[in-house]
């Protein structure tokens, strides 16, 4: 099973969590013989396939090799059972789809903002000067190319003072120039959370945020009164 088909246990407050808790126990019951109990001694999570795996013990003994969910299933699947000790649920660490949601809210955000910033400057020079400045550095590297110091000299000038003029502007406007860029905040990924088809070191400093955007998402979807839900996750 693909690591991103598999169904992942959503608890009451929205996060992920592993399929099995740790500690719970079942009874095994074979039809012809004593029954005997398998028990969740240990929860792993394999990062590069965001996989679970699962340490079982049996009368004492753990057993030799770890279980994914499918194969724990097909292991219960063998006898009938009861869960005789409920255990205690363990959080999955951040996932990748997690991190991919909470950067496309992120980006459609900052899209939002960068066109906020547009807005302010509407009816100003700002697109002459922009005109202005990609000419003239064209310029600037036409009359280097061509060793003309004195007209490489003039247009580095008037690319200054263009450019003074620029900031100027955005600070009469109060314009936030790295929205009205788009300037990544993260150099690595450009804003996207995965890097390399791992999560970002920027997602991870990120992950208690990341994590309460998708579990939010997910009480929202399972209720109708959103506006609700919302408060109540601002309270915790």
């Amino acid at each position: 099973m693909a690591a991103d088909k598999q169904a992942r246990r959503i608890g009451a407050d929205g996060k992920l969590y592993f399929t099995y808790n740790l500690k719970a126990e079942y009874e095994m019951r074979p039809p012809f013989s004593t029954p005997f109990n398998y028990r969740v001694i240990g929860v792993e999570f394999d990062e590069p396939t965001e996989t679970e795996y699962y340490r079982i013990e049996s009368a004492g003994e753990e057993l030799p090799a770890r279980f994914s969910v499918a194969q724990l299933e097909i292991l219960f699947a063998q006898l009938p059972h009861t869960e005789i000790a409920e255990g205690e649920p363990v959080e999955l660490p951040l996932l990748l789809e997690e991190v991919k949601a909470f950067y496309a809210a992120k980006r459609s955000e900052a899209k939002k903002a960068n066109v906020r910033e547009n807005e302010k400057l509407k009816g100003t020079s700002w697109n002459s000067y922009l005109q202005a400045v990609k000419s003239l550095k064209d310029n600037l590297c036409y009359a280097v190319s061509l060793h003309d110091e004195v007209q490489a000299v003039a247009l580095g000038n008037r690319i200054t003072e263009l450019e003074t003029q620029m900031q100027q502007l955005l600070t009469a406007k109060n314009v936030d120039e790295r929205i009205l860029r788009k300037v990544a905040d993260c150099p690595l990924c450009k804003d996207t959370g995965v890097k390399d088809g791992k999560i970002c070191d920027c997602a991870r400093v990120m992950g208690d945020k990341i994590k309460t955007f998708n579990s939010l998402k997910r009480l929202i979807a399972a209720k109708d009164d959103s506006r609700q839900t919302c408060k109540s996750v601002m309270r915790l």
